[in-house]
């Protein structure tokens, strides 16, 4: 019998060029932001791509995205303000408007969108496929963006459109009718709250459910994702989405195949478990994801292990492994201080990115007592400037005065100093993101080390139900795409 696959996404999905094809009928593809500000081109484009593979292995794509199938703009893009600039870039930059001025809107391009993803419409497609697929494996993957939950980590939330969320407990509870596997992916913001997915009861997280759940996220419940650290919109696509789904297909975005084989058995097949892993390996990016498994880990460790002196040398596992695959990229001495050198290390990055987050508010100051000046100067000789919306604006405006103004405005010295400064800030949130992403090298082999001790630790600690739990949590993770 074939079996459904369910996919809700804003990502980029494909199997393994080595594997067989999909044992599948259909799949439902969810994308978009929650609303026009917060639904970026990039999330457009990854939909457009996973409905590609998703096409390609002949499977029956159902497709939601934003608003549906109304009319108008529901997706927003930067220009390079280096390739297209605009005649009234002066007035941006000095009345506040430097990233709208650079920002464009227009209707998504997403062929065969089925209807939108606000929550009243969402739910009962979602309802209906975990209730049609009961008795069949599901996939289920989201991109997009999330909230943190200040209560419990199961109130982390998916947020969709009109700005409507749908929260992992809610999700949670919508599972449970299933009696199949069900397995996830979730990339954006706080999305670790969605192992909770996993347990019998969300709130708790400790008793796994009765029926087979696992997936991976991005990052923990209490952190945000790759692309939302920095006050920029980061083109190179170095988030957990590209890493992950790139194992999965063998090929990098741009159609190159990936220079690593993330195969780890040699069986010819990528699994999900398998690409978290060669993600946690490869990226370079603040993301510092994590599995269900991972998360079961950190739950079951009693209080008592937690006092043991850490061991010098590390247990043979595959996340011993990885970290010394990540130490020695990154030049880290493998020796008996290996430890406290990597803690030193992160604090000595953190100081870095302290510094540079004081270099940018003190830059934000001046960047706003810069605009202040040239603001005033310019209101006082054309008072209609304080008013944008008004119709003394448009006569100046429909005159052609605005340019004229903005010409000006460029040959003011203290324009050429606001532009100076602009720049300046900009080039400081690259920095930023930099520090950001190697701070998370440094955090995700501290991590790595935990992980290694606490499989081992269970090994030899864990009762015969707490290691028959992980090991279904394995299975789940490891078990194949296709039947």
């Amino acid at each position: 019998m074939r079996k459904p696959l369910l996919l809700c996404c804003a990502t980029a999905l494909s199997l393994s060029i080595t594997a067989p094809s999909v044992q599948a009928d259909e799949a439902l593809l969810i994308g978009g932001g929650y609303n026009l500000q917060g639904s970026q081109g990039q999330i457009e484009l990854n939909v457009k791509w996973v409905q590609g593979i998703l096409e390609a292995q002949g499977l029956q794509v159902n497709t939601y995205f934003t608003d549906g199938l109304e009319a108008g703009s529901d997706v927003h893009y930067m220009v390079d303000p280096t390739a297209e600039s605009s005649p009234l870039e002066p007035l941006a930059r000095v009345f506040g408007d430097w990233d709208l001025e650079n920002r464009r809107y227009r209707e998504n391009e997403v062929a065969n969108v089925l209807g939108s993803t606000r929550r009243e419409e969402l739910e009962p497609a979602l309802r209906k496929t975990i209730e049609r697929t009961a008795e069949e494996d599901l996939l289920l993957v989201y991109n997009g963006h999330g909230s943190q939950s200040y209560a419990t980590p199961d109130e982390v939330t998916m947020n969709l459109w009109d700005d409507t969320t749908l929260t992992a407990r809610e999700l949670h509870d919508m599972l449970e009718p299933r009696s199949a596997p069900f397995r996830f992916v979730f990339t954006q913001c706080y999305s670790g709250g969605f192992h909770r997915l996993a347990y019998a009861d969300s709130a708790q997280g400790t008793k796994l459910s009765e029926t087979p759940r696992c997936g991976f996220t991005a990052e923990s419940a209490y952190r945000l994702a790759e692309g939302c650290s920095a006050s920029i919109e980061s083109d190179d696509y170095r988030d957990y989405t590209t890493f992950f789904f790139a194992a999965l297909s063998g090929h990098e975005r741009g159609g190159d195949i990936i220079g690593r084989d993330p195969d780890r058995n040699t069986d010819g097949m990528i699994t999900l478990r398998e690409a978290h892993l060669f993600t946690l390996e490869e990226a370079y990016s603040t993301d510092l994801s994590r599995s269900t498994s991972e998360d079961y880990l950190d739950q079951w460790q009693p209080w008592y292990l937690r006092w043991l002196p850490t061991s010098a040398s590390l247990p043979d596992n595959e996340y011993a492994a990885l970290f010394r695959n990540l130490a020695t990229r990154h030049d880290v001495a493998l020796d008996e201080d290996t430890h406290t050198s990597l803690r030193q290390a992160k604090a000595d990055i953190d100081q870095q990115i302290q510094t540079l987050s004081s270099e940018r508010l003190s830059l934000e100051e001046q960047l706003q007592q810069l605009q202040y000046q040239l603001q005033y100067h310019l209101i006082k000789q054309w008072p209609e400037l304080m008013g944008p919306y008004t119709a003394a604006y448009q006569s100046m405006a429909e005159a052609g005065q605005l340019l004229d103004i903005a010409r000006l405005t460029q040959l003011l010295p203290e324009y050429q100093q606001l532009v100076q400064l602009q720049e300046q800030y900009a080039s400081l949130d690259l920095d930023m993101l930099d520090r950001e992403r190697l701070a998370t090298q440094y955090q995700k082999m501290i991590r790595l080390q935990r992980l290694a001790q606490l499989k081992q630790q269970l090994a030899e600690h864990g009762n015969d139900v707490e290691q028959a739990d992980y090991q279904s949590l394995l299975s789940c993770e490891e078990a194949p795409l296709t039947r």
